[in-house]
């Protein structure tokens, strides 16, 4: 992918308006985006779908005090190398900022990209997140345009915890079918356990203040309800080992949760979670190659699930979508893993059994099994 940087001319002169890049932020821009890759390869070859959407809510000034671009940037490159190739479909960047100076600034690093096609759009707002999450009237213009469908991807990531309200989100994903990208800053709700401030952000007079983990929870039942079936979040850690911040990943897909995983194995080679420091720590010293690293947390995390297999669905028959849905969604494995890692070293030790349902032996996405062996 083409990437731009703007010139130090450009810094200076937007300077106070621009933020520091941490490592993390980094990280967090090639996990988003190669998510938004991910996702590009699956829609633009659904015919039904012809408005593809990426919406930022809080995209920022789009380019950082070291000249990078930001996330919403790395997806317009994206919209580039995919927009020529689909005619038929149209391409919308969606950008909404509170502050509109950096509105003004975004669409002039966007004036420094070459747009490669017409099916290319640039939408912007200039609006609370908040309010703009609650605009029906805004989002109807682009989203499931009958008979036609669209196909969305919202980012929120916010600069602390309860900037975006949980009944904000509640609305936009009752109106809205989409996959749901959301930064929840648990650091500053440990360090500050404001109980006005969590009541505001749930929208509830009676919450007690809670650990960082029922938080994290309450905030996947909220949303994983309408459309939203499926989630996964995934920790970012500065140096110290203390957690900065989680990304939460919400879709009404299954698929959009396998292309998720992949966007992961590929940002971070499977690792759990990103630490700050963690590539270049001279203290974690290994006689082991990073192939060799993502190879041994493989076997990990598949130990893991087929040990989780057993337990829930003892002396069950299961399908394999049935099982494939558990293990991605409550472990680090992506779709690919499941048949070679988990299933097959199951059925060879005789802990769950192969039903032999479907005409070919070698098809286990159509068959069921007995997990405890046949009994």
């Amino acid at each position: 992918m083409k990437t731009i940087k703007m010139t130090d001319e450009f810094v200076s002169k937007n300077k106070n308006l621009l933020d520091d890049k941490k490592e993390q932020t980094t990280y967090k821009i090639k996990y988003v985006s190669q998510y938004v890759e991910n996702w590009l390869y699956v829609v633009t070859n659904i015919d039904q779908v012809k408005n593809i959407n990426f919406i930022d809510c809080m995209c920022n000034a789009g380019v950082y005090s070291d000249g990078e671009t930001g996330t919403s940037i790395k997806v317009l490159e994206l919209f580039n190398e995919f927009a020529p190739q689909h005619p038929d479909k149209n391409f919308y960047l969606i950008l909404n900022d509170i502050n509109a100076d950096r509105i003004k600034i975004i669409l002039d690093v966007i004036s420094n990209v070459v747009v490669a096609s017409s099916n290319i759009h640039i939408v912007t707002n200039n609006a609370d997140v908040n309010d703009f999450l609650l605009n029906d009237a805004f989002f109807n213009k682009y989203f499931n345009c009958y008979p036609n469908r669209s196909s969305n991807v919202v980012f929120v990531d916010p600069y602390n915890f309860c900037t975006v309200k949980i009944s904000s989100l509640e609305h936009f994903l009752s109106k809205t079918y989409c996959e749901l990208i959301f930064n929840i800053f648990t650091n500053d709700f440990v360090r500050n356990q404001d109980k006005k401030k969590m009541q505001e952000f749930c929208k509830n007079e009676n919450i007690p203040l809670c650990s960082k983990d029922e938080m994290v929870n309450l905030i996947t039942n909220r949303l994983k309800s309408g459309n939203i079936k499926y989630s996964f979040s995934y920790e970012f850690k500065i140096a110290t080992n203390t957690e900065l911040y989680q990304i939460m990943f919400f879709t009404p897909n299954i698929r959009g949760l396998e292309k998720l995983k992949e966007a992961l194995w590929n940002t971070f080679d499977g690792k759990e979670f990103h630490r700050n420091g963690l590539e270049t720590d001279s203290s974690q010293l290994s006689f082991f190659t990073d192939d060799d690293e993502k190879d041994w947390r493989l076997q990990s995390y598949s130990a893991i699930a087929q040990e989780m297999i057993l337990q829930k669905y003892k002396g069950q028959t299961v399908d394999y979508l049935k099982i494939e849905e558990y293990v991605i969604e409550n472990t680090m494995l992506n779709g690919n893993h499941l048949i070679e890692n988990v299933l097959k070293p199951l059925i060879s030790s005789e802990k769950i059994t192969k039903l032999g349902l479907v005409k070919r032996s070698s098809n286990f996405k159509k068959d069921q099994y007995q997990i405890g062996g046949l009994l």
